[in-house]
């Protein structure tokens, strides 16, 4: 169906051209799913659009694209959008900008529908010509419209069809572009990034939906993602890509067992399932090529530790393998290592010693922080917002009420991490934002090293200091028009420190977080995820908190930057015995970092207890679910995505309509008639605490599967 020969892209830009895309090669063939994986920057996104002949403002230089017998690199625009409208979809990787904020989802779903009967026809732009904004046009499109949101696994479609993009949370929004993708009943859908940043059940209903769109309609997928178990879930073969070359391929279960190229070693090397909890992660030496000119020879030679001399100069063969396994690599030992030692050669400084000796440091640490003082203490902390804040609703006194966290109670000691996991919208972020200050609880305490604390403008310069926050967008939550250094000065200044002292203590904020002095004057838009990450960290250490609140700090990026963040913050947290609130939708991640967890629903706590415990034998059904939603990291485990229970048959209630007795009620497995009624108590089993009627139970069966495993 698809055939992409020697694909080359570049950029024009006002340093000289950037060449992204390289001499990509491959094929997918008719309802055949296709994973593309690889670091950010190496020309998956870039491909991805060229496929569509959306490469702008990039140019195709050489190379073809051919769609069932037909090149688009060389047929024209009528051609393109026909094909775009009738047989080819894309899913962007951002919803919240590729979704148009002025109109309703159902209207942008419709406008799809309109394209794929008339590809010719732009409704939206004669809308903007007219001075008025086009609605739903008939009662058969409607209806469409709202069996495609049902389709996607929107809840309550009727409800939702005249929301608009912002009403909706971010998984709601990614099944919106994908109802609009699969409004055009296209043969070829390209996924780019689809579950970035999701939480773990709104991810395996997305790849649910996705292999229901390839079974139930034959449609073929490009799956493009930096994460390998995503791709691992749904995917009949695997392109792995770098500096915009196809390095290797092949069937997924055989490229998962027996990868060939050290670059595909060394990112299941970096996948933090595969280390023990607290060892550190290893890491891919060096970054990849900026693409300032055409590679010559192979262009993983910088940072591979198998290279030759001839690698730099000559390109590499494609050399075939067993079960339809290719590679481009020439050196035998490379092909032919095993994967821990290539992974350990590749990743430099993390070797098994270093690795031992910091796994034993952590170690240490996880078995003294029960000892150790709180530095935080939550106690019956309650949020509620208004559910209406306009003109109207404040002079009337509205008195509706939105509940985003109720009665937590919590404490974070010295030194420890402490992993929060949950669904997307069920308090993290708000709860991290009163404990920070930026929010005022509605009821309860919050006590920082023992004093009781209300807002930021209310705390003295000394409680200031003792929380940095991480917010989950390093890109928005830095400056754009200030230099790093300016960045990392700003909350000095505002603690009046001189300027000779600011100007020593953001050289060695750079330095803690291994980023070279000259990066001082750089702007952000001039860094990669990964340094954006470490730009934010040293931001939030530069007065010397005892706490750090991170929020999503690796959300987004790909595995070998996100290796290398958590390995500076367990450094960090070694040096500086700073304490650590670890948000993440990623329990891999989690798993590793954490020294206890708690888990969050609808604004409360449902679990609590160490991370070994509560991420192997859960005691709450919510966390099972979590669990079994995570796609596997084992390529040898035989365990498909969900194979215990599979993503929950619906989404969490509304904080405005939440059901009586347990709120979890409505999606457990394990609810009974007390359920319904006696919202549950906190019930102790073994070393954590749950509030579950079936706590006990749940955890007896979690022990079961694990035994079985």
């Amino acid at each position: 169906m698809l055939a992409v020969d020697e694909l080359h892209v570049r950029f024009r830009t006002r340093n000289g051209p950037v060449h992204a895309v390289n001499g990509a090669s491959f094929t997918v063939d008719s309802g055949e799913v296709v994973g593309l994986v690889g670091e950010s920057g190496c020309g998956k996104s870039v491909t991805a659009r060229s496929i569509l002949r959306l490469e702008d403002p990039g140019e195709i230089t050489r190379g073809s694209v051919r769609f069932d017998g037909t090149d688009l690199t060389t047929v024209d625009e009528s051609t393109v959008r026909r094909l775009r409208g009738q047989e080819l979809s894309i899913v962007f990787q951002d919803p919240e900008t590729s979704l148009n904020p002025v109109y309703t989802v159902g209207e942008q779903i419709a406008e799809a529908l309109r394209v794929h009967r008339n590809p010719g026809t732009q409704p939206f732009v004669r809308g903007l010509l007219a001075g008025s904004l086009p609605k739903l046009d008939s009662r058969s499109t409607r209806d469409r419209v709202l069996e495609l949101l049902s389709e996607v696994g929107i809840p309550r479609p009727e409800d939702r069809i005249d929301a608009y993009p912002h009403q909706f949370s971010g998984g709601m929004r990614q099944r919106a572009m994908l109802a609009i993708a699969l409004a055009q009943q296209p043969s070829l859908l390209v996924a780019d990034e689809p579950t970035t940043s999701l939480d773990t059940t709104t991810q395996a209903a997305i790849l649910d939906r996705l292999e229901t769109v390839n079974a139930e309609y034959g449609t073929s997928v490009l799956l493009i993602s930096h994460d390998l178990s995503i791709v691992s879930q749904l995917c009949d073969r695997i392109l792995v890509m770098y500096d915009g070359k196809i390095v290797e391929s092949g069937p997924t279960e055989r490229l998962r067992s027996s990868p060939a190229h050290p670059y595909t070693k060394a990112l299941l090397g970096c996948v933090p399932g595969r280390s023990d909890p607290g060892e550190t992660l290893p890491t891919i030496d060096g970054s990849p090529p900026e693409g300032t000119s055409p590679p010559t020879g192979c262009v993983f030679a910088d940072r591979c530790p198998f290279a030759r001399e001839e690698c730099r100069v000559a390109d590499q063969p494609v050399i075939e393998l067993e079960g339809g396994q290719r590679v481009r690599c020439g050196v035998p030992d490379a092909r032919e290592s095993d994967l821990e030692t290539a992974w350990t050669k590749t990743s430099g400084e993390s070797s098994a010693a270093a690795s031992a000796e910091k796994r034993g440091q952590r170690s240490d640490s996880r078995d003294s922080v029960a000892n150790d003082g709180s530095v935080i203490e939550l106690e019956g902390i309650t949020k509620t917002f208004r559910t209406g804040d306009g003109l109207f609703d404040r002079v009337l006194g509205s008195t509706d009420r939105l509940t985003a966290v109720s009665d937590v109670s919590l404490t974070l000691r010295r030194g420890e991490t402490l992993g929060l996991v949950g669904e997307s919208g069920c308090g993290k972020s708000t709860l991290v934002r009163l404990i920070a200050g930026l929010e005022v609880p509605t009821s309860g305490t919050i006590r920082l090293e023992g004093e009781t604390v209300e807002t930021v403008d209310s705390r003295r310069a000394d409680q200031l200091e003792t929380v940095g926050v991480v917010f989950q967008h390093p890109e928005t939550s830095l400056n754009p028009h200030r230099t790093v250094q300016e960045s990392l000065a700003e909350p000095l200044l505002e603690a009046g420190w001189s300027e000779s002292r600011r100007q020593s203590r953001t050289e060695a904020l750079l330095s803690l977080v291994d980023l070279p002095l000259e990066y001082a004057d750089r702007f952000p838009r001039q860094l990669s995820g990964g340094q954006l990450q470490r730009v934010a960290i040293a931001r939030a250490l530069a007065l010397e908190p005892s706490v750090l609140l991170l929020d999503e700090p690796t959300a987004g990026l790909d595995v070998s930057v996100q290796a290398t963040v958590l390995n500076l913050l367990a450094r960090l947290q070694t040096e500086l015995d700073v304490a650590y609130l670890f948000v993440s939708h990623d329990l891999d991640v989690v798993r590793h970092v954490a020294d206890r967890v708690a888990t969050m629903y609808v604004g409360e706590l449902v679990e609590v207890g160490p991370a070994r415990r509560v991420l192997s034998r859960p005691a709450h059904p919510y966390t099972a679910t979590l669990l079994e939603s995570a796609p596997t990291r084992d390529p040898n485990d035989g365990r498909s995505r969900g194979a215990d229970s599979g993503p929950p048959a619906s989404e969490p209630p509304r904080p405005v309509d939440q059901p009586a007795g347990c709120a979890f009620r409505p999606r457990c497995p394990m609810a009974a008639e007390d359920c319904e009624t006696n919202e549950p108590a906190w019930t102790t089993v073994a070393d954590a605490r749950s509030r579950c009627h079936c706590a006990t139970e749940c955890s007896e069966t979690a022990t079961r599967h694990e035994t079985d495993d």
